[in-house]
């Protein structure tokens, strides 16, 4: 789940903060994902009012990126931890809703929280980058995924003892904020405004460079997004409501989904030398579109989770390969802009894949909507055999 990024100028003290906020982050996720059977249980509310409701949360955090960021240009530290305990409140709140406005709302501030969160955490990660030159990026979304697998799975757990997934996310948005606290001197002080008024005084006929994405890295990295959250979201679902499995089970499947893309993310690196990224998105849309047919046509949760972490080992690569793609053309001075601005758009198909998975299984059902994502998994192995033909992203920039 990325951003566009927000440059910080005064980076974290060490990049512990920021693999820890990454976990955090995901580890919220998890009891959120495992729980959506029990809420809409809860709620009463039918496949397509709880798809509506997760269209309602997508559409609200696109608001929440675009203010956030400027924030963090203005107030820096204050920003990064008034948004993690943000998130950390309304993370809470989708366990809690009793009725189906109810379920809307809170789905929609839990949203919120999570665009703002997400604009945050990766903004910290950059900032780590730009200080040491180290790679941070792929281990911090590698453990995002891991805190959305273990919480996840803690909630199936304790489910089958009678604790609700709500005392889950109770207890961990409390450790959130109780960690916000006590680290809260080695968030950065101030943001990008500075750096961007140091480098112009280096620099004073430079001219504002032009961001232009390319709409094939863009078009891949959202087909990616849209089959990458509309699996995830609506696993338990499937294997709740369609496949009648017992709440562990069910719980399992975001868990094991976000397991999946994490082994895929630490294993990234290791295909990237030995395979062209031509190879490595076609080899991706492929093997995920055998995954999601695999979920559709499922008899068993056993055969529907195989599918599940198919899904995610394979999906997994598609947006680091297209982020390194644009990074690559582009001139060093505009990387990080350009990386952030494919990214945002790209970030489009993560907030409709489970409104689009929702509003098909109400008018057939679950299964049928599994299977659309086949075709959208063929059009990113398609559209991989094109990365070969990528031109330049941006010109370098020119000085009068």
């Amino acid at each position: 789940m990325t951003a566009g990024m927000t440059v910080i100028a005064a980076p974290p003290r060490n990049n512990a903060v920021v693999l820890v906020a990454f976990t955090a982050y995901g580890a919220l996720w998890g009891p959120y994902l495992a729980a959506l059977p029990e809420v809409r249980a809860a709620t009463g509310a039918t496949t397509g009012q709880l798809g509506l409701a997760l269209l309602v949360g997508a559409v609200a955090a696109l608001p929440a990126m675009a203010w956030v960021g400027r924030l963090l240009d203005r107030f820096g530290r204050v920003v990064v931890a008034s948004v993690l305990v943000l998130f950390a409140v309304t993370a809470v709140l989708p366990t809690t809703a009793g009725s189906v406005p109810g379920l809307v709302v809170s789905i929609a501030l839990f949203g919120f929280g999570s665009g703002a969160c997400n604009v945050v955490v990766v903004a910290l990660a950059s900032a780590a980058e730009t200080r040491t030159g180290a790679r941070v990026m792929n281990r911090a979304h590698a453990l995002f995924s891991v805190g959305v697998l273990v919480c996840s799975a803690l909630t199936g757990l304790v489910a089958t003892a009678g604790v609700p997934a709500r005392a889950v996310s109770v207890v961990l948005a409390i450790g959130l904020v109780g960690w916000v606290w006590a680290v809260r001197d080695s968030f950065p002080r101030h943001v990008g405004r500075q750096e961007r008024s140091a480098r112009r005084e280096r620099t004073p006929g430079a001219v504002r460079p032009r961001i232009r994405p390319v709409p094939l890295l863009v078009l891949l990295a959202g087909l990616a997004m849209l089959v990458e959250s509309g699996v995830q979201q609506w696993s338990a679902v499937f294997l709740s409501d369609v496949l009648d499995a017992a709440p562990p089970w069910s719980a399992a499947a975001p868990g094991v989904f976000a397991g999946m893309m994490a082994a895929g993310r630490l294993g990234g690196h290791w295909l990237s030398v030995r395979a062209t990224d031509r190879t490595l998105l076609q080899a991706a849309g492929l093997v995920s579109g055998v995954g999601v047919l695999l979920i559709a046509t499922a008899a068993e949760p056993l055969i529907a989770l195989a599918g599940t972490a198919l899904v995610g080992a394979a999906i997994s690569v598609v947006t680091p390969v297209t982020y390194g793609l644009a990074g690559r053309g582009a001139p060093s001075g505009e990387r990080g802009a350009l990386i952030g601005a494919t990214a945002s758009l790209a970030n489009l198909g993560l907030l409709l894949g489970p409104a689009v998975v929702g509003q098909i299984a109400d008018r057939s059902d679950l299964r049928t909507a599994m299977v659309v994502l086949a075709p959208v998994c063929l059009a990113v192995c398609l559209l991989g055999r094109r990365t070969a033909t990528v031109p330049v992203l941006a010109e370098e920039r020119k000085s009068p």
